[in-house]
């Protein structure tokens, strides 16, 4: 018996990591996913409230020492659903099939920036291809993936060809180096390191990676290493995993301004521009892996830039965005710009209160990457449901237990809420348009969440505040005494 349980809690662990993987095998029995979206949905949500339920139990016993059997049961609940899912042919999304077609091409001597799947200078590598050339999408324009993903691309192609399989395997070894760089983070962090579950047993996780196979898997090592890195003040490294990251995904370039290190105490510098020295290290470093990833597809003369420039005029699951694009369109304006606009004009005006306001301590930087991730989140034109992994390695290190259904009432438990309420968004294949019910579903918890939770944040700070001031303990005193 621990504390007030009757049963261990690695027994409770174990018997929610069972029912999960039921649930998975339920998944997996159905084969193609976006054929039966409502019934994927469904089990989705049953595995969602499963892994709510497994984050409060850890967060309730975290100031337990883990035994080995409860770390056997988080890797064992962790691997399993993944090589469950394996083999299953990716229905969700058919960006896998680009992946697999960009290091196609690459390993027969072409520049995937080049040429177009569709055009007739590599009609020669599609010719009696019925595995990946017919899952392709966007088959007029080049790709859209930057270079450091290509190279992966290429790497991976060369080792397991076409296999879609072999695509994903990679992809699943790569976010589960970023567990293990994760559990060193929670330590540098002083939490817990079983928090790492929290992201292991992320059903969103799981899904669009070990499904999907989408290539934020392979991002999100080298994000946590930058966070880690940032913690631990070995930041040529943090500059270093942040520029790998942006040459797979380029999004985490948004994070730089929360990750600089422009506020430190002044022991740990000598006199003048040194205090400068950690920020433009990091920096530097970024900035000279971003290049040197970029080199070798920029020589050939092509336009690196992809079919990015046609990305940002296309929508997808809008969330305040959606409030920009019809203001813009109702006054004969493009939604699209406007909306682009907004979206990183905000992270601009962020990116400089971060830079001239620089934050206090490590947790002060990790939770402006959750403001930066958040802003972008809330007001980008398309989010699609992999674009909240990156947000799982913050969970795991800022989420908080408390009265609300076993959290804290704060903005980290909305985006935890959010990563499940998110995949609503799949609804949109049935009958593929958008079902306004389940729009407001997926938006609407997220908001009041974020309101309510910034509010109270903000109402106990205050507080606490008060409760450590003069005037308190003089009203305090003074009832003593009477």
């Amino acid at each position: 018996m621990i504390g007030k349980w009757k049963v261990p809690p690695s027994v409770w662990l174990a018997l929610l990591g069972a029912l999960s993987l039921l649930i998975y095998g339920r998944a997996y029995a159905l084969r193609d996913l976006r054929q039966h979206t409502v019934a994927f949905v469904v089990l989705f949500f049953i595995l969602f409230a499963l892994y709510l339920a497994t984050v409060v139990l850890i967060l309730r016993h975290e100031s337990e020492p883990v035994s080995r059997s409860t770390w056997l049961i988080i890797i064992l609940f962790a691997l399993a659903p993944r090589l469950l899912l394996l083999p299953m042919k990716p229905t969700l999304s058919d960006d896998m099939f680009r992946y697999v077609w960009d290091g196609r091409i690459q390993n027969k001597g072409l520049n995937p920036y080049q040429y177009p799947p569709n055009a007739p200078e590599v009609s020669q590598f599609r010719r009696s291809d019925t595995t990946v050339w017919p899952h392709i999408n966007r088959k007029s324009f080049v790709t859209v993936y930057p270079p450091g993903a290509q190279m992966a691309f290429a790497a991976i192609w060369r080792v397991v060809g076409d296999s879609v399989t072999g695509f994903k395997a990679a992809f699943i070894l790569a976010e589960l180096v970023g567990a293990w760089l994760l559990f060193r983070l929670l330590r540098a962090l002083g939490q817990p390191p079983q928090r790492v579950l929290i992201y292991l047993w992320s059903p969103l996780l799981i899904f669009e990676v070990a499904h999907a196979g989408h290539v934020d898997g392979l991002m999100l090592p080298f994000l946590i290493l930058a966070l880690w890195a940032r913690v631990k003040e070995r930041y040529w490294i943090s500059g270093l995993g942040l520029g790998l990251a942006v040459l797979v995904k380029l999004i985490p370039l948004i994070l730089l301004p929360a990750l600089l290190p422009l506020s430190l105490p002044p022991s740990r510098h000598t006199a003048g521009n040194a205090r400068w020295w950690p920020s433009l290290q990091m920096l530097l470093i970024a900035a000279g892996a971003t290049t040197m990833g970029y080199l070798p597809y920029i020589v050939t003369g092509t336009d690196v830039a992809g079919f990015l420039p046609h990305y940002f005029g296309e929508n997808f699951n809008m969330g305040l965005a959606r409030i920009v694009y019809e203001v813009a369109e109702k006054y004969g304006r493009s939604g699209s710009t406007f909306a682009n606009l907004f979206t990183f004009g905000g992270l601009l005006v962020l990116g400089l209160f971060f830079a001239l306001k620089p934050a206090k301590n490590d947790r002060s930087a990790l939770i402006r990457c959750v403001w930066l991730i958040g802003w972008f989140t809330l007001f980008t034109q398309n989010l699609f449901p992999w674009y909240l992994l990156w947000l799982l390695p913050l969970l795991a290190c800022l989420v908080e237990r408390g009265k609300f259904l076993g959290f804290r009432l704060a903005p980290m438990t909305a985006w935890l809420y959010f990563s499940g309420l998110i995949m609503l968004s799949y609804l949109f294949f049935v009958r593929w348009r958008i079902i306004p019910w389940a729009q407001i579903a997926e938006f609407a918890p997220l908001y009041v969440l974020l309101l309510a939770g910034g509010w109270f944040s903000r109402h106990s700070r205050g507080v606490k505040a008060f409760a450590g001031s003069g005037v308190y303990q003089a009203v305090r005193n003074l009832n003593h005494t009477s």
